[in-house]
């Protein structure tokens, strides 16, 4: 059976760990921070921060794909425009689970979606085009410049939730001879905005005006000071939504997993190839 469309074999151990760690924290906090790493290309060096967990893409978690947001201004945008690669990691301490996570982001915004790759998932007689140019390069005034990773294919059996919701309630087999039903599409435009929409809506009043302060990082001064200290008391004269245009949802694509478990000293590795098949391993601690 050949489907476009599974859950991935840590998926369940890893909602199961969020779930086991709120219950024995009493959900205080009542959120998961996780660690992510990114490539800073102009000093080449690794840049890391803590981050707040968002939960799974689409909100699926056959999706395989986990969320974080970010504001737009934020160095961790810019450093995923030219370098879409990333490790992040979870540890629960209640529970001594260790996850690292490593794959290629993508940004979800107003400038930027996700380009589907599916010619290793269903034949190319089942795939239709995806929602974005696939271009490598960009050619101007005489030289060549490579095009952000952001605008790049990435190879994922990831599809339309619309079409995912379809397959869920279907009761014909899902083999790969009966794909042709269920024609392939990767999510739309449409989509992909409802997904941002969502992951803002679901954010605190407090945490939404952060995105309508002054460009993070640049130098305090007393302008900047009053600016901020208005939106803090809500007294700015701008609408809830109106930092919106800051807002980005960033998807991990996720291809290898390190999972320690340190209270039964044991670690698993499971690693995705190119046809979307996953490896478990397990080796030494």
């Amino acid at each position: 059976m050949h489907q476009m469309h599974h859950m991935a074999p840590w998926v369940p151990t890893f909602a199961q760990a969020i779930e086991n760690e709120h219950s024995l924290n009493e959900n205080s906090p009542p959120f998961v921070a996780f660690q992510l790493a990114t490539v800073d290309s102009h000093s080449g060096f690794p840049k890391n921060r803590t981050l707040i967990h968002r939960g799974w893409l689409f909100d699926d978690k056959s999706s395989n794909v986990l969320t974080f947001t970010t504001d737009k201004r934020m160095a961790k945008y810019e450093e995923l425009l030219h370098d879409d690669r990333f490790e992040a990691v979870y540890w629960f301490p209640k529970i001594n689970k260790q996850f690292r996570f490593r794959g290629k982001a993508r940004i979800v915004d107003d400038t930027y979606t996700p380009v589907i790759s599916n010619d290793r998932i269903v034949s190319s007689s089942l795939a239709t085009p995806s929602n974005a140019s696939e271009e490598s390069l960009v050619i101007g005034n005489g030289s060549v410049k490579p095009v952000s990773p952001q605008k790049t294919p990435i190879n994922s059996s990831l599809c339309s939730p619309g079409l995912a919701s379809q397959m869920s309630l279907s009761t014909v087999d899902l083999s790969y001879t009966n794909l042709a039903r269920f024609q392939y599409q990767a999510p739309s435009l449409e989509e992909w905005e409802a997904e941002r929409v969502r992951q803002w809506k679901a954010l605190s009043k407090n945490l939404k005006k952060s995105f309508r302060k002054p460009t993070p990082l640049l130098p305090m001064n007393d302008e900047l000071q009053k600016k901020i200290d208005s939106i803090r008391r809500g007294v700015d004269g701008k609408k809830e939504d109106d930092g919106l245009k800051n807002f980005a949802v960033v998807a991990m694509f996720i291809d290898h997993v390190d999972l320690y478990e340190l209270d039964k000293d044991r670690r698993l590795v499971y690693e995705r190839d190119s046809y979307q098949q996953w490896v478990e391993q397990e080796v030494c601690p």
